[in-house]
């Protein structure tokens, strides 16, 4: 259903190409069968199934049997790092990962190393780079994973992969290294290859795909234990029935964006500035992450004055959908930490807004979200008994 207003709080949830849609569709009705029948019932799901994985392994250059598909990205981002943990004990206990991982990232890291392990956070600098000497120095003889952001999921920043991972191999450790491109596939060229990564993570939400689909891609000779077991679903790496419906949309979200990535991240590159320039015009605002070298479509502004979440609010009253700080988070009381990495403090820290763009967003949506933004900036600094 159609609704007027602005929505830009696709880094939450996201509608889904029509034509995603409509490959998905025979998958929920007479296309029932099991993939790993030996009946005529399970031909056209067993050859649908294999079909998306080598579009999914396409788009990120990687052979077809390295791509393990998962519940979404935030079950991704925990196979990569228990699993790789599990399965490469003998390289060590520690873990180092960045203080701008996404927030499931960085749970499952904790997690893993609470019983024996210890996890090393890397810094960054006002924008949210990480520096490869940083990161070079972080890493122990005993380390065994390294986890990297592609694409920031709050502030937008892009991260130079390849310079990143090549410091870690530079230090001639065997740690395994993981990328999180859950914000980024289909988006902006993502290779693995190129990366020297051992495993990534994607999701389809980036893609205008099904967002409760995902795909961890492990280079082959990298061992990965599965977290979820009982079955030989995936080659024995994630047990269980597959979503065969949301596996094919994820593999034709992966077709298309295949073709149409660099007209896609233009046009949401434009409307970006174009929201950016209305936002930044109300006074007391501040763009967090860098200005250029972000991902596609994304905008995290704080306004000075004002607390997120009633600006969030304030905007959904005047219909336009956005986020408090973080489309991964709804509590807006704690300060973001990777707001604090970059050195921002109170109020700064709590005022963030957090815009993402869809494919299908459109100029008149973005003028209506800075329209509504300043207009709602006005009211609640009138009503806040403090004040610049």
């Amino acid at each position: 259903m159609d609704r007027p207003g602005a929505y830009l709080d696709h880094g939450a949830a996201a509608p889904l190409d029509p034509r995603v849609r409509a490959a998905m569709r025979p998958f929920l009705d007479e296309e029932f069968g099991s993939p790993e029948g030996l009946h005529e019932w399970a031909h056209v799901p067993a050859e649908a199934l294999e079909r998306a994985r080598g579009h999914v392994a396409a788009l990120v250059g990687a052979p077809e049997e390295a791509v393990i598909f998962t519940g979404g990205d935030t079950e991704a981002r925990n196979l990569a790092v228990k699993g790789l943990l599990s399965a490469n004990r003998g390289l060590g206990r520690h873990v180092v990962a960045t203080a701008v991982e996404h927030p499931a990232t960085l749970a499952a890291c904790r997690t893993a190393t609470r019983d024996g392990g210890e996890l090393t956070l890397v810094g960054v600098d006002e924008r949210g780079v990480v520096a490869p000497a940083d990161l070079a120095a972080a890493v122990r003889p005993d380390t065994a994973l390294v986890t990297l952001p592609h694409g920031q999921p709050e502030i937008g920043t892009l991260q130079d992969v390849p310079a990143l991972v090549g410091a870690v191999r530079a230090t001639g450790s065997a740690a395994r290294v993981h990328v999180d491109a859950g914000a980024t596939a289909g988006l902006v060229p993502v290779d693995v290859a190129a990366f020297g990564c051992d495993a990534l993570t994607l999701g389809g939400r980036t893609m205008a795909g099904p967002g409760w689909v995902g795909a961890l891609v492990v280079r082959p000779g990298a061992r990965i234990h599965p977290l979820v077991e009982g079955g030989a679903q995936e080659g024995g790496k994630r047990a269980g029935a597959v979503d065969l419906a949301g596996i094919v949309g994820l593999g034709e979200a992966a077709r298309i964006a295949a073709l149409e990535m660099d007209e896609r991240a233009a046009r949401m590159r434009a409307l970006a500035d174009r929201l950016i320039e209305g936002l930044l015009a109300v006074p007391d605002v501040h763009l967090n992450g860098p200005r250029a070298g972000r991902v596609p479509g994304q905008v995290q502004v704080s306004a000075g004055w004002v607390d997120g979440e009633a600006l969030v609010l304030a905007l959904a009253e005047a219909s336009v959908a956005a986020s408090p700080g973080s489309a991964c988070s709804a509590d807006a009381r704690k300060a973001a930490p990777v707001l604090e990495a970059i050195g921002l403090e109170p109020p700064w820290t709590h005022s963030a807004v957090l815009f993402t763009l869809g494919p299908a967003t459109s100029e008149a949506e973005v003028d209506l979200a800075a329209a509504a933004f300043a207009a709602a900036v006005a009211r609640l600094r009138a009503l806040s008994p403090i004040g610049p």
